[in-house]
């Protein structure tokens, strides 16, 4: 009879039984939901500290490979290592409670800002760990929600929220249920929610793009950026005079703080990248924010990309029209079992984390240089991901070089491996931002090679091509034969060894695993990641991309 031992869970108190089986096995059998991804011991999901007790690594046969993600001595993987004794474990930064999203506040006053913009504060009895530029959802009576920005830093302000909430005609939240709110009315919020949050670098210029009510996600951004020193502009764009409804505080802000300069933009179509290329910008060093409507912050993106500013460090939140995510997702139900997600699962949610793991990418691919190992490479992509605000990663960090672009990620890559002057590199993300997944690979070129730029030419439009194919109603495994299709008819091979994967608020493990390839169903969006690897037919070069399969109109930067 095999020895049991209790397995102890701090700071919850819950515990469980092993035997000889995996911990992570033995946790999940007993139906808690810990955190865990590849089961090999690499991406570091299922890591826990023991406090107490003892424990062992399981054997590994000649074909299986070690773990590979760093541990300290006091840390072990759950995947990894079966109980010698009763143990005490702690999972730093996870709960084994469904996280708590939810929180009622309280209105404590009201005042007209303009003709047409409210200001609602409101006080929440447990204070919200709220960053600057990120919003809240209300919820409503019918299950719906609408999200608004907080417009200040409740830290800083006795734990207050503000809110800057236009009037907007025939509007549910603005007309009908915002007048009838009273001083000592509760509320319900979910949240903070919300990538377009400060970047934690002092040293750069800061610029700052709004238009509307965009302002109040932009503000607590000049708030933390006045409060550094740093050198900052904010261009603020509107269709009348009584829209710049804190005009008088920000010609205040610039009389106390020389290095603060705020631009009206006034017109009916607000162009206020147009007003930005007449002033002195030293685009590539500069931290760009950008909060308001859709079709502004594509203008400014791409306005400010051409003038030489950098991608990762442009962040936009964009204002999306109420009720449009919850119609998208009623005309796109997902499959109970093959699609189900967790309690934490949210179109918004996914967008932001999309939207920082593109980013994140692009900081990555700009710190490759010529001469640098796949191993030094990995370092740097680790300190970059930390240092943007990734809690950790949900699958390990995949970068590869030259000969190594072929291969998959369970094949390995040679560590030593240098990115030469003439050279083709994949970088491979899957970092968790605030309880959400974010996945997205791609391919880089470097000097001048034929072949390569062709591989990266045909990866993109088989990419593009397979995704307008699924949103004429393919199914998973009709994907991956347009994809190899595709492929073939421009020179390449597909390898349908990297076959898509679900994604979800993490871990999506505890929902499914299935593989995009072999799926019969028309996959829905924002659950689903799109993986395409094209090889030559003959020479080791190979390219990669993926991104989470997504609506047109959900689209985000």
């Amino acid at each position: 009879m095999h020895n049991r031992h209790v397995v102890e869970l701090l700071p919850s108190g819950k515990s469980f039984e092993a035997a000889d089986q995996l911990l992570l096995d033995a946790m999940l059998a007993s139906g808690l939901a810990v955190p865990f991804s590849c089961r090999r011991g690499a991406c570091g999901s299922c890591k826990v500290k023991v406090v107490s007790g003892e424990f062992r690594e399981k054997v590994l046969t000649p074909d299986t490979p070690a773990p590979s993600y760093p541990l300290a001595a006091d840390e072990m993987l759950l995947c990894q290592s079966h109980a010698c004794s009763d143990l005490r474990l702690e999972i730093p930064g996870w709960s084994l409670d469904t996280p708590a999203l939810a929180v009622s506040a309280q209105v404590i006053s009201k005042r007209a800002l303009s003709a047409d913009i409210v200001e609602l504060v409101l006080l929440t009895a447990q204070p919200l760990d709220v960053r600057a530029g990120q919003y809240l959802r209300f919820r409503l009576d019918d299950g719906d929600s609408r999200c608004f920005s907080v417009a200040n830093l409740p830290a800083q302000d006795q734990g207050r929220l503000v809110f800057h909430i236009r009037q907007v005609p025939g509007g549910l939240f603005s007309e009908h249920i915002l007048p009838t709110l009273q001083v000592g009315d509760a509320v319900r919020l979910e949240g903070p929610v919300g990538a377009c949050t400060w970047q934690h670098d002092d040293e750069r210029p800061v610029v700052l793009f709004a238009t509307g009510t965009g302002y109040s996600g932009i503000k607590p951004l000049l708030l933390t950026a006045l409060a550094r020193q740093a050198e900052v502009t904010l261009y603020w764009g509107n269709s009348s005079p009584t829209d710049f409804y804190d005009a008088e505080f920000l010609e205040r802000a610039s009389r106390a703080h020389p290095r603060f300069h705020w631009h009206r933009v006034q017109s009916v179509d607000a162009r206020v990248q147009q007003v930005a290329l007449t002033q002195p910008h030293h685009w590539a060093d500069s931290q760009i924010y950008a909060c308001g409507n859709s079709k502004m912050i594509s203008q400014v993106r791409e306005t400010c990309l051409a003038a030489g500013a950098q991608a990762h460090r442009f962040v936009a939140e964009a204002f999306v029209p109420s009720g449009a995510l919850t119609q998208a997702e009623s005309l796109n139900t997902r499959h109970p079992v093959l699609e189900k997600v967790g309690p934490r699962y949210s179109l918004d949610g996914m967008l932001a984390a999309r939207e920082q793991t593109v980013r994140a990418l692009a900081a990555i691919a700009d710190q490759l240089k010529v001469g640098m190992t796949t191993a030094q490479a990995l370092d740097m992509a680790s300190q970059t991901l930390q240092a943007m605000g990734a809690s950790h990663t949900w699958h390990p960090t995949y970068i590869r070089f030259g000969d190594d672009t072929i291969r998959t990620p369970r094949q390995g890559i040679d560590p030593q491996r240098k990115l030469r002057a003439t050279d083709i590199a994949v970088v491979d993300l899957g970092p968790v931002w605030d309880g959400y997944e974010g996945d997205y690979g791609d391919t880089f070129v470097f000097g001048e090679h034929r072949l390569h730029d062709a591989c990266v030419k045909a990866l993109h439009e088989v990419f593009d091509e397979t995704r307008d194919a699924w949103h004429h109603g393919l199914t998973g495994r009709e994907l991956y034969d347009f994809a190899e299709g595709s492929a073939l008819s421009k020179g390449w091979r597909l390898e349908r060894n990297l076959a898509g994967h679900r994604i979800a608020d993490f871990p999506h493990a505890l929902f499914g695993q299935d593989k995009l390839a072999e799926v019969e169903i028309v996959p829905s969006e924002m659950v689903w990641v799109l993986e395409i690897q094209l090889c030559h037919p003959t020479q080791p070069i190979g390219a990669f991309f993926e991104d989470i399969l997504i609506g047109e109109a959900s689209g985000g930067v």
